[in-house]
């Protein structure tokens, strides 16, 4: 893809990098939003841009991400924004998994998974978000027991 390119993908991680910190520093949840959704995208079943994450002086992307504040891995609706993106930023990458792990447990992913599989059938839980943000969007459904696996 284009954004896979050498020179935008630099680019790209060094924007990224500089607007996570802007956008958690000054408040600005929404936009912050959009940028973790970028990420996810530009990631999703990508190895080489899933390197290019880690890349760099830290903090990293992946280190930022998985450094948000406290709401990110307790508020429902937050944790549907961040952990599509960490599971598409780690997901067959054992080198991104193990600084996920250096921050938090990968257990929290399994957990949500499993809790999106277990409520894709049923009633959809209305957390106020935006459909882009719903997991099957942002990662195929298709290999999610997969992620289950690789991640416990």
């Amino acid at each position: 893809t284009l954004l896979g390119e050498e020179s935008l993908s630099l680019q790209l991680r060094h924007i990224s990098s500089y607007l996570i910190w802007y956008f958690k520093a000054n408040n600005c949840e929404e936009l912050l939003h959009e940028v973790i959704l970028l990420i996810g995208y530009f990631t999703v079943l990508n190895s080489d841009n899933q390197l290019k994450i880690e890349l760099g002086t830290p903090p990293t992307i992946l280190q930022q991400l998985c450094n948000l504040s406290f709401n990110y891995f307790s508020d429902r609706r937050l944790i549907s924004v961040l952990f599509p993106t960490l599971i598409c930023c780690c997901y067959n990458n054992e080198k991104n998994k193990s600084v996920l792990t250096n921050e938090l447990s990968p257990d929290m992913l399994v957990n949500f998974i499993q809790e999106t599989c277990d409520k894709k059938d049923d009633k959809k839980e209305v957390l106020f978000l935006e459909e882009k943000f719903d997991f099957e969007r942002r990662f195929p459904s298709k290999l999610w027991q997969s992620a289950i696996n690789y991640f416990a």
